[in-house]
């Protein structure tokens, strides 16, 4: 039996315009990035998107966090890619405007606590082939998902989980005041849940699902779900007088918390007996890096640093140093002079993931659209190539599969094979290790100093630490093995 669907019509002069949802204020959605490959889809591609764009205001969690007054939006979103380490800064900010009768729309995994009574994201351990989300009988899961197929949720042209990997356990709700349901996987885990008991405002929390953004990608039934959630949002707002609530804002505590939420200390050995030091963020995923697989990498590198709070560390007490993938430009253009003397010095650098700030030297990127799509279609290849020196480096040759000696001498160049969101164009003095169809490179060498400077459009830890993809899993340790092997070989030369 087909369900019927609400109609609501569009304002022809004003489509989207959110007028009674303004009349509570804009939606702050706090963002991480001005600078990233992250941060132009959450900006571009959700705030300034034509469904959300009169109602949406971005808030630049580094800049404007210190001095915002959150009492004058109607909602606060918090993405799933956002610096959960910053933000647990303030928490007590966040908390009291919650007090005071806010809104949060939360899609992060909450692995800092920020969320009151969400003890954060597990993943899930079904396989994802296996594993469906399905809407929740309550409600607000009947408004929120109205007209919206549960096979457009799950699949992504025709591809399982890109929505949704995890779920919540809610045993720190007392029993009278347990969330209502949205989503639930098919073991019965909650995926997403309205909280109107732990606070004196709303919080729908969503475990690492992005339901504003989600449906933007494609034109399927999911792009309603967005424009569902804020319809919902406005009711909800009209339910019970938040807005004097906030107004009223008899909770305030800016105070900026200091408590560690993730420990960045130090292992007591390296690799090979080279001292190294890896430059993190604080989005989940950098976090899980070190402690997915049992904390396979826990130990890996003698010193994790968090991006925003360098402070006394200095490069040249490391034989080389990690930057991991995703990080924000903000950060690390301060130390760029830094940067560049270290690798003068025969200081060694490995930059993971997408370098496109000039933090780096010698960096020109291009971007191209991602295909996460090529390995569905019947004998499609991802045009990837080992670059190997012939005639003692005369010549150059592309292998499509191994060289002899170097990174793709230990793995198939098939294990590199995910996808990137662009290629680099090296320098004079460089060495391509891993190009596209067009030659542009995807790993290179720059040997422009007398230390190396290791560039790649591929992001491993990314993924490990997501929890999917596994084959960038022996592709870091390849790589890694790799890099330490190259950087003595080069002493001893």
């Amino acid at each position: 039996m087909r369900k019927e669907m609400s109609f609501k019509g569009v304002n022809a002069e004003k489509p989207f315009a959110w007028e009674k949802l303004n009349e509570y204020g804009k939606i702050a959605y706090i963002g991480s990035w001005k600078d990233g490959f992250s941060d132009r889809r959450a900006y571009r591609e959700i705030v300034d998107h034509p469904l959300y764009r009169h109602v949406m205001e971005f808030v630049d969690l580094y800049e404007e966090m210190d001095t915002i007054i959150l009492e004058k939006y109607s909602a606060v979103v918090i993405p799933a890619m956002v610096d959960e380490v910053y933000l647990h800064r303030y928490v007590n900010k966040i908390r009291a405007y919650l007090d005071n009768g806010g809104a949060i729309l939360s899609f992060m995994q909450n692995f800092t606590g920020i969320l009151p009574n969400n003890t954060g994201y597990i993943a899930s351990p079904l396989a994802i082939k296996d594993r469906e989300v399905h809407f929740a009988d309550t409600q607000s899961s009947t408004y929120i998902f109205d007209g919206i197929r549960e096979y457009d949720v799950n699949f992504r042209r025709g591809v399982k989980g890109f929505f949704n990997r995890g779920y919540f356990e809610l045993d720190s709700f007392a029993q009278e005041e347990k969330p209502e349901l949205l989503l639930v996987d098919n073991e019965g885990k909650c995926v997403a849940y309205v909280d109107r008991s732990s606070t004196n405002g709303i919080i729908l929390a969503a475990a690492a699902s992005d339901l504003l953004g989600y449906g933007l990608f494609d034109n399927t039934t999911a792009r309603r779900m967005g424009v569902n959630l804020l319809e919902w949002l406005t009711e909800e707002l009209q339910k019970k007088d938040y807005h004097t609530l906030r107004k009223e804002r008899k909770f305030v505590n800016d105070e900026m918390n200091t408590e560690v939420v993730f420990d960045y200390g130090s292992s007591e050995t390296g690799r090979d007996g080279l001292k190294n030091a890896v430059i993190t963020g604080g989005m989940a995923f950098h976090q899980k890096f070190f402690r997915n697989k049992n904390g396979k990498y826990a130990d890996f590198y003698n010193k994790r640093v968090y991006a925003a709070d360098m402070g006394d560390f200095r490069f040249a007490d490391y034989d080389y140093v990690v930057l991991a993938s995703n990080l924000n430009a903000k950060f690390l253009l301060p130390y760029k002079e830094e940067i560049l003397e270290y690798l003068e010095n025969g200081g060694h650098i490995v930059s993971l993931g997408d370098s496109m700030k000039e933090y780096l030297p010698n960096i020109r990127w291009q971007s191209y659209p991602t295909n996460f799509w090529w390995w569905r279609m019947e004998g499609a290849d991802m045009p990837l190539y080992a670059v190997e020196s012939n005639d003692g480096g005369k010549t150059f040759v592309k292998q499509p599969e191994r060289t002899k000696e170097g990174l793709f001498s230990k793995i198939d160049v098939r294990v590199a094979k995910w996808h990137c969101h662009g290629a680099f164009y090296p320098p004079a003095e460089s060495e391509s290790i891993l190009v596209n169809e067009l030659d542009e490179a995807i790993i290179y060498k720059d040997l422009s100093f007398k230390g190396n400077l290791y560039v790649m459009s591929l992001d491993p830890d990314y993924h490990f630490g997501q929890g999917f993809m596994p084959t960038t899993e022996p592709f870091f340790d390849a790589l890694m093995e790799w890099i330490e092997e190259d950087i003595q070989a080069g002493r001893r030369s």
